[in-house]
C-alpha cells in the first residue's frame, strides 16, 4: 500500500477522514511513501499551524509519530533517484493532454509503481485521474 503525503498526515493528526485511513492502513506490512513525503508532510504541518488548525505542541507530536514510522516496519520510504524521476517523465507524458499532471504527483505516481506498493492512498483528485489514466491500482477514498 502507498501513501501519499496527505494521507500520512492525516495517519498523525486527527482530521474528519482520519480513522477511515487508520483502518486501511492498520495491520497492513508494506506501507510505503516516496522521501518526498518527509518534506511535504513538515511543510503541511507547518501550514496547520499557520491556519490555526493545530498548535505547536500538536505539529511536535504529530512530527515524532511520523519520524519514528519512517525507515521501520511500520513506514517504507521510496527514494528519489533517476529511474523515478525519468519514470515519472514517462507518465508526465502519457497523460499530457488528459491530466495536467503536476511534478510532484508525477514523482508520487513513480515511486509507488517503482516500489511495487499496490494500492496508492490518495485523495487528490488530479493524482486519481492520473493512476486511472495509467492503470495504476487505487485504493479507496473517505468521501
Amino acid at each position: 500500500m502507498y501513501l501519499d503525503s496527505a494521507i500520512l498526515v492525516k495517519l498523525v493528526v486527527r482530521e474528519p477522514d482520519s480513522l477511515f485511513y487508520a483502518g486501511l492502513v492498520d495491520g497492513q506490512c508494506g506501507v510505503w511513501s516516496s522521501s518526498l513525503a518527509v518534506t511535504e508532510c513538515w511543510s503541511a504541518l507547518c501550514r496547520k499551524v499557520r491556519d490555526g488548525d493545530i498548535d505547536l505542541a500538536t505539529r511536535g507530536e504529530a512530527w515524532a509519530r511520523l519520524e519514528d514510522a519512517i525507515g521501520t516496519e511500520r513506514l517504507h520510504l521510496q527514494a528519489v533517484t533517476l529511474p523515478v524521476l525519468r519514470l515519472a517523465n514517462r507518465f508526465i507524458g502519457q497523460c499530457d493532454g488528459r491530466v495536467a499532471l503536476r511534478t510532484l504527483d508525477a514523482i508520487h505516481l513513480a515511486s509507488c509503481e517503482c516500489c511495487g506498493a499496490g494500492l496508492l492512498l490518495t485523495n487528490d483528485r488530479v493524482m486519481r485521474l492520473a493512476a486511472e489514466t495509467l492503470h495504476l491500482p487505487l485504493g479507496p477514498t473517505a468521501g
